[in-house]
């Protein structure tokens, strides 16, 4: 099921449990989780919104030089899976903050993974001066968050 706004998609299992996703923020996710509550009832279902709890969190950066996957993959190969003929990015396993980052030789992320929205601003923090040891050139920008 999807509304518009705020934009997202429901999945809803005959358990009675219900999955949102593509909500822009915790506040987007849980108004999305009532109207669908409030859809179902209108259906005619005995729906209730109970025990909501965010799961996961997603955040995206360009970081805006590339990066050497390569050297990063060996240097961190305890953290890192590169394997680009099945996968163009480095998976990073994060052990605390417990995110997984996949990174793209753009300097594109994505970080995956978090129960709250400070471990993504955590993980950030932790990955940035590394890969700023693996780009490809001395050409600097700012980086850019967004969640």
């Amino acid at each position: 099921m999807r509304i518009r706004d705020p934009k997202t998609t429901a999945l809803i299992f005959a358990s009675g449990k219900m999955v949102v996703t593509g909500a822009k923020s915790e506040d987007d996710s849980k108004l999305a989780s009532r109207k669908y509550a409030r859809i179902i009832q209108k259906l005619g279902f005995n729906a209730k919104f109970t025990d909501f709890k965010i799961q996961n969190i997603v955040g995206s950066c360009d970081i805006k030089f590339p990066i050497r996957l390569e050297g990063l993959a060996s240097k961190h190969h305890t953290f890192s899976s590169y394997e680009p003929e099945l996968f163009p990015g480095l998976i990073y396993r994060m052990m605390k903050p417990k995110i997984v980052l996949l990174i793209f030789v753009s300097g594109k992320i994505v970080l995956t993974g978090a129960k709250v929205r400070e471990e993504i601003y955590q993980a950030f923090e932790l990955i940035y001066p590394v890969l700023n040891g693996k780009r490809y050139c001395p050409c600097f920008k700012e980086a850019v968050l967004t969640l």
